[in-house]
């Protein structure tokens, strides 16, 4: 019986291990991390979670239809430290500037270089050069 429950808790362990290690991602393996895209958008929704918090835009297009966008970021912890101590900071309908590298498969999702609020306050979020040296953008 002992054998039992030590083997069945070592066996809930690794698959605990292998979920959480599956969920994580490198990002620029997802995200193209040479490139970056700038888009205004309505921030429709936010997802402060771990690894990864997510922001939600409704971003209107010159022809006046709109498509959502999904940018990631660091996790709460590092948006903390960046002094964005709580999801509420982020207005729900409000308009910011966001600058992304983008998802390499074409999808309408990036990761968050940074954000410039409604009331211009610019917070750099993700890396500060791209691998081969340049700011993204340049």
């Amino acid at each position: 019986m002992r054998k039992s429950l030590i083997g069945g808790a070592a066996l809930a362990l690794s698959a605990l291990l292998a979920t959480s290690a599956v969920a994580h991602h490198a990002v620029q393996a997802q995200f193209d991390v040479t490139k970056n895209v700038i888009f205004k958008g309505k921030l429709i929704k936010v997802d402060w979670q771990n690894p990864h918090a997510w922001f939600h835009f409704e971003v209107t297009k010159a022809d006046g239809t709109t498509e959502t966008w999904s940018t990631e970021t660091v996790g709460p912890n590092g948006l903390r430290r960046l002094g964005l101590s709580d999801r509420r900071l982020f207005q729900i309908g409000e308009t910011y500037t966001v600058d992304i590298c983008p998802d390499r498969s074409g999808a309408k999702l990036g990761f968050t270089n940074a954000f410039t609020f409604p009331d211009g306050k610019f917070i750099k979020v993700g890396f500060p050069e791209n691998p081969n040296g340049e700011v993204p953008g340049n």
